[in-house]
């Protein structure tokens, strides 16, 4: 009579410590999913105290140039500059404040294709000029030509070719220009590009 109450112990004892090991187990492996909001609102409200911990600054965009430039030369092996430039084009900020001694009082923007700067007046044109020189650099891959008249003095890049040929879907509303450096386009008319260097 005792045997079998010493067995029925152990086994009752035996089953509850397996059953607790294997419960521990598996919710070591199987973890309670995120939520996603909570984790967005704590990562906005830790961003905004980031944010507060600098004075609200003006600035001008050569200043913000420089910035993005020490930024750059700082950044490790196979990272780009590009990492400060957000979805809409925009720039960043809280990557910059220590260059800069603080958040700029107004957004400044970057093309992720040229790394140029534009201010809130323009904000429009680097998601322009990130579309047309995708297209330009995968016309000239696949043709061996730029995307221009030939004859053309201003070097506009051509964008009845390039949707013609499915390179872009629509025209986009700015002109740009094919640079002479490496392809690169621009959104300053090639006399007036000439005039401003005049000057530097």
């Amino acid at each position: 009579m005792i045997e079998h109450l010493y067995t029925f112990i152990f086994t009752f004892l035996g089953t509850g410590i397996g059953g607790l090991t294997g419960y521990v187990i598996v919710q070591k492996y199987i973890k309670k999913p995120v939520n996603k909001t909570s984790q967005n609102k704590n990562d906005l409200q830790s961003n905004q105290k980031e944010a507060q911990d600098y004075p609200i600054i003006d600035i001008t965009i050569d200043q913000v140039r420089i910035a993005v430039r020490q930024f750059s030369d700082n950044l490790p092996k196979g990272a780009y500059r590009t990492i400060i430039v957000q979805n809409d084009n925009s720039i960043d900020f809280k990557q910059l404040a220590n260059i800069l001694g603080g958040i700029p009082s107004k957004q400044f923007y970057m093309s992720k294709e040229t790394y140029d700067l534009f201010e809130e007046n323009e904000k429009k044109i680097p998601g322009e000029m990130d579309m047309v020189q995708k297209a330009v650099d995968l016309y000239v891959k696949e043709r061996k030509e730029y995307p221009m008249l030939r004859f053309d003095p201003n070097r506009r890049v051509n964008y009845y070719q390039l949707i013609q040929d499915n390179y872009l879907r629509t025209a986009p509303e700015t002109q740009f220009y094919i640079t002479e450096l490496d392809g690169l386009i621009t959104h300053i008319r090639p006399e007036k590009r000439k005039m401003e260097n005049s000057f530097q």
